[in-house]
């Protein structure tokens, strides 16, 4: 086997493989972007009810904690 048919043995698929990860990467933040630029947060206007699900998990817990006592 000679120097240049190694390099290629070695070289095609570690370039297939370099390309791959880029072209993976590049959807990646392209879908990021996409579902960013979709998120209500985003727009003006728009409510946010994390705080509010989050409280109720607050409620929920004391709940949870209340039963347990009495039981």
């Amino acid at each position: 086997m000679t120097d240049t048919q190694l390099y290629m043995a070695l070289g095609i698929p570690t370039l297939a493989v370099l390309v791959g990860i880029l072209i993976n990467s590049m959807q990646f933040h392209h879908a990021a972007a996409s579902i960013n630029a979709r998120s209500p947060a985003s727009r003006p206007g728009s409510t946010c009810y994390f705080g509010k699900v989050m409280d109720f998990d607050g409620r929920l817990t004391r709940l949870e904690e209340r039963g347990d006592r009495r039981a």
